[in-house]
């Protein structure tokens, strides 16, 4: 009997300690993740018309928003990220880390913006989304704080920005 016991325990210490080995999905080989540019919930619609960036696992990353027609999304800018930068952004946005991410939405503010992050499966497609709008978590917070630092030392908040001025001319 208390052979059985110890194995019974060691069973459930070990089921802790490596998980319930659930099977994480088949990301894909091509894009790391995308984020947003996190435009604000209020103001014109230029102001308000959000960009998507997509890291590649080639290094690029590609920024695109809507057409001046509001009609069509098209690619505004392209920069490539240093092997180190993409190594530090890989290693940010571990997609296990992403994909279990618990983020909560502030449903009662009325004046806020959207923050998040996608994955993309085998066939290049959105899998997950992890965000919303005004979301409460901290450690979605600070992830997404983080991947913009980096993000800044190639402009891409400038060339989102340019091109909402470009939108608000037309």
């Amino acid at each position: 009997m208390r052979k059985y016991l110890v194995i019974c325990i060691a069973a459930i210490l070990l089921t802790a300690i490596t998980g319930c080995g659930t099977d994480l999905p088949k990301f894909s080989d091509n894009i790391l993740f995308s984020i947003n540019a996190g435009a604000s919930g209020f103001g014109t619609r230029a102001e308000c018309t959000d960009a998507e960036i997509i890291v590649y696992t080639d290094r690029s990353v590609k920024i695109f928003m809507d057409d001046s027609d509001y009609s069509t999304i098209v690619e505004i800018g392209s920069v490539t990220l240093s092997e180190d930068d993409y190594e530090q952004l890989a290693k940010l946005a571990d997609k296990k880390t992403i994909y279990n991410l618990k983020v909560e939405e502030e449903l009662d503010a009325t004046d806020g913006s959207s923050y998040h992050i996608s994955l993309y499966d085998e066939n290049d497609e959105v899998l997950i989304y992890k965000g919303g709008y005004m979301p409460k978590s901290k450690e979605f917070l600070e992830l997404y704080k983080d991947i913009h630092e980096i993000f800044a030392l190639y402009d891409i908040d400038q060339i989102v920005e340019a091109h909402r001025e470009v939108l608000s001319k037309e």
